[in-house]
């Protein structure tokens, strides 16, 4: 319960337990960011299910991306604009890193931020109130499972800092836990479509590694972010097309 809580205090803005400010501290909460996942979806979900009932799917959807936001503070989000900044805006490896760091956002990262909100919040408003608040709990469970992968497999872009400390000490035991759980939530909701889903998020977060590695030769904490924020992109994405394509849905 106590890496529950402190995963929660790390990803979230609810109450939970000591925030972990230790690159072992975090790595050892891991296996439950799915599950921190599942609540933020479940609190979305509840959203949008709610605000279906009162409302229109666009009033609902955007309430929904509202309230995540608002529980998460914005954590993985703003790690996608950083990410998009630093890989698409700077000129080399050192520009690419110092811009990492810097907390204000340029052209690319509100771009990036416009266009996958508007995305979600397409796919979302596209989905009854069952299916989207399913959408959402498996899409920020699964989002945070495709980040603890990436986590566990690619190289660190730096050799100091958070990000760098806690992934370089997280264990690969643990890192697979955190992939089960999200591997979980995608089965108990889309049962035999789950291996789809997996294969979309693992390719979308392939190809984040791939374009970090090039550019700065790994990742950071803020790609980890920009990991989540695609994977849940994808879930969403994908539960809207599942709905268009597949008969009897």
């Amino acid at each position: 319960m106590r890496r529950f809580r402190n995963a929660l205090a790390f990803l979230t803005r609810l109450p939970g337990g000591a925030h972990p400010d230790s690159g072992s501290q975090i790595a050892d909460c891991v296996p439950y960011f799915g599950v921190i996942g599942v609540v933020v979806g479940a609190i979305g979900g509840a959203v949008f299910w709610g605000a279906s009932e009162l409302s229109t799917p666009a009033i609902a959807a955007v309430l929904a991306l509202t309230a995540t936001a608002l529980v998460t503070g914005g954590f993985h989000e703003d790690g996608l604009a950083d990410t998009f900044d630093a890989l698409a805006g700077g000129w080399d490896r050192d520009q690419r890193l110092k811009i990492l760091k810097d907390s204000r956002h340029g052209t690319f990262g509100v771009l990036s931020l416009v266009l996958v909100s508007l995305l979600k919040f397409a796919a979302l408003s596209s989905l009854d109130a069952q299916t989207g608040a399913l959408a959402l709990v498996a899409a920020h469970s699964a989002g945070r499972a495709g980040a603890v992968g990436l986590m566990g497999v690619a190289p660190t872009a730096q050799e100091v800092g958070l990000g760098a400390d806690y992934s370089r000490q997280l264990p690969k035991r643990l890192a697979m836990l955190g992939v089960v759980v999200g591997l979980v939530v995608l089965g108990a909701i889309y049962m035999e479509w789950a291996p789809v889903f997996a294969a979309a998020i693992a390719l979308g977060v392939g190809l984040l590694a791939w374009w970090s590695h090039r550019k700065i030769g790994g990742v950071t904490g803020d790609i980890l972010g920009a990991a989540e924020q695609i994977g849940e992109a994808i879930v969403l994405v994908l539960a809207a097309s599942q709905i268009v394509h597949v008969p009897g849905t």
